[in-house]
């Protein structure tokens, strides 16, 4: 009787003192890291060495091959936007878009009148062009005056030049002399199906231009909105293309499959992520 009190004394905690109870053994911590090895340290360094081998050596090849070879395959070579597309065009693209010299600098061999570089503008912290620029025509279609940023001016040529005229020469016939767009800059929150999002939008920066149409040779406009699911399969390939080519230029695209605020307008921006949709 009573080694039973004593067991049901001693399983109750409030009839000891603290320091006395009885207590959980913690729980246990997270795994020890492995040490650091010889082998694993050699690896790593190994690894890293093939890194700094390779950009070396494409940096020596191109520097011992430039005046030989084509500057459309020389990977050190500038962007020409206006050279023709070459394996190399889109690599170079995303080079010369990382920096404001560079892209200034390729905006700069592009002998048009319709790319005019303007004073950085700056409405607010948060809304702001950076390489200002002003584009009135591409290689030969128009636009309504529009201001952006250096990137999405050159993506815009280029997908333009590369993208646009040989898709509507391929599957309509003839050439695109306008594209309408509605607009680039907008001090405003991402919009979402669900009202406006917290975070600023693209066009806040001018780092992305919606096209909604294009104007043909013949004088006919074409809608995205009414061409996208139009019953002329030619039309449809067309307004495809031109979202697919797109994604080779900009880092996002964004157009009527993503969803019901993109039905009428094609989202082209340059993007920190690629996402084609």
């Amino acid at each position: 009787m009573q080694t039973r009190d004593f067991e049901a004394a001693t399983s109750r905690t409030d009839v000891f003192p603290h320091f006395l109870r009885r207590r959980d053994p913690p729980p246990p911590g997270p795994a020890p890291r492995p040490p650091l090895t010889l082998p694993g340290l050699l690896g790593a360094l190994a690894s890293l060495a093939g890194y700094v081998l390779l950009l070396a050596f494409v940096v020596v090849v191109g520097a011992a091959l430039g005046p030989g070879i084509p500057e459309r395959l020389n990977p050190l070579a500038p962007l020409d936007p206006a050279a023709p597309a070459g394996p190399l065009t889109a690599f170079k693209l995303d080079r010369a878009t990382a920096s404001p010299e560079a892209c200034r600098a390729a905006l700069d061999r592009i002998a048009t009148p319709g790319l005019t570089r303007l004073p950085d503008r700056r409405v607010s912290a948060e809304c702001s062009i950076a390489g200002h620029t002003r584009v009135r025509k591409l290689s030969r279609a128009l636009l309504a005056p529009v201001s952006t940023s250096c990137p999405v001016a050159l993506r815009l040529y280029l997908w333009e030049r590369h993208a646009v005229q040989p898709a509507a020469r391929a599957h309509l016939g003839q050439g695109v002399a306008e594209i309408g767009h509605l607009d680039s800059f907008a001090c405003r929150p991402i919009r979402t199906e669900n009202g406006e999002g917290e975070a600023m939008s693209a066009h806040a920066t001018a780092s992305a231009i919606d096209i909604g149409s294009v104007t043909l040779d013949s004088g006919r406009r074409l809608a995205l909105a009414d061409g996208w699911r139009n019953p002329d399969g030619k039309i449809r390939a067309f307004w495809r293309q031109l979202r697919d080519d797109g994604c080779t230029w900009f880092r996002t695209v964004l157009g009527p499959d993503f969803n019901s605020l993109h039905q009428d307008h094609f989202h082209l921006a340059q993007g920190r992520y690629n996402s084609c949709r």
